[in-house]
């Protein structure tokens, strides 16, 4: 036996099939750093499918909702069924309830907000392991974080996404915490990690 090869399949296959590039690059990079992880990615669901034809199943795939050739729950559909019945996570700002309920229906492993990088990997072992998302301890089957994000968070969110530095940002901050109280409140709020994370995380919520 090759020994170069064993960890290699040892590793959860992962599609990432999101049309907005820097997204799907970033989901990439985030995953491609977990030893665990094979990432790759498709564009639209004709991506999607070719994919797999070349890969065999991938054991989860991260499938937006609103990309190119998906058409609602008709590619949520052949995605799963492409697939052949291994997970498939579907990625969204902000579903409809009946698009929730109707994917469920179709056998989907959960739903996980675009702003929730940082519980990506956690989502995908989640899925690769037979969980659903939702069943997960810290459910990722939501929300709206913009809804929660108080006035001084919307500003310094703005300030960010401007290009402001932070020492600039730190100096219109006023807040009653302290500024790096307020920013990792902020990054808390939207489940990013870092600025680069609030401001995709902020254009995805249309904050914009």
């Amino acid at each position: 036996m090759d020994d170069q090869s064993a960890p290699a399949r040892q590793r959860i296959s992962v599609l990432v099939a999101d049309d907005q590039q820097l997204v799907r690059e970033l989901i990439l990079s985030l995953l491609g750093r977990e030893a665990d992880m094979a990432p790759e990615g498709a564009e639209d669901l004709a991506g999607v499918l070719d994919r797999i034809a070349l890969h065999g199943p991938f054991d989860v795939i991260l499938l937006d909702y609103f990309m190119p050739g998906v058409e609602g729950l008709n590619g949520v559909q052949r995605a799963i069924a492409a697939n052949g019945g291994r997970p498939v996570l579907l990625m969204s700002g902000n579903l409809p309830p009946e698009a929730v309920a109707g994917a469920e229906r179709l056998g989907i492993k959960g739903i996980l907000p675009k702003t929730r990088f940082n519980a990506v990997a956690q989502a995908v072992r989640a899925a690769a392991s037979g969980r659903t998302v939702s069943a997960m301890a810290e459910p990722l089957a939501v929300v709206d974080p913009a809804a929660a994000l108080t006035p001084a968070q919307r500003q310094l969110l703005r300030d960010l996404v401007e290009g402001a530095s932070l020492e600039a940002a730190a100096a219109r901050h006023s807040g009653p915490d302290s500024f790096d109280t307020a920013l990792r409140g902020l990054f808390g709020t939207l489940g990013v990690k870092n600025r680069t994370h609030a401001v995709l995380a902020a254009r995805r919520l249309g904050l914009t």
